[in-house]
């Protein structure tokens, strides 16, 4: 009998986290703007802009 709950509950956590990893990368990533990493108003790089 133990020898089938482990792979059930090793399912279920690891179902668990996988969904709350996607649900946290999709939040994330579909926020407003001033919460979301990247926003085109304010890039991190300016790629071939030089500063003298």
């Amino acid at each position: 009998m133990g020898s089938i709950i482990a792979p059930i509950v090793s399912i279920v956590v690891g179902g668990g986290l996988a969904v709350a990893t996607l649900m946290g990368v999709v939040t994330s990533q579909t926020s407003a703007p001033e919460q979301s990493p990247g926003t085109i108003n304010t890039p991190e790089f300016n790629y071939g802009t030089t500063v003298e």
